[in-house]
């Protein structure tokens, strides 16, 4: 009985999960409905704040959109691109 509720925990989770990572859309709008539902009910202002900050769309940062080095990048100008290797030298 216990196994057959964490199994079904796990796969709530993931669902969940990837519902957010495929449907982006849908996770704004959820986490929009879960922050007034908490404004509504006088939820502590920190679980608030974080459904907020979740109910913004967020941009990908860093050099090719992603947010993985997005404090690494360099200044937009100065990227160098391709293998660093110039034309003629080999």
């Amino acid at each position: 009985m216990i196994q057959t509720i964490l199994v079904a925990c796990a796969v709530v989770a993931c669902a969940l999960y990837w519902t957010g990572r495929l449907f982006p859309r849908a996770r704004l709008s959820a986490w929009r409905m879960v922050a007034a539902t908490m404004q509504h009910m006088g939820a502590p202002e920190r679980w608030r704040a974080l459904a907020a900050r979740r109910a913004t769309p967020r941009t990908g940062g860093g050099c090719g959109g992603c947010s993985g080095c997005a404090s690494n990048c360099p200044p937009e100008g100065t990227r160098k691109t391709g293998s660093g290797r110039t034309a003629g030298r080999g």
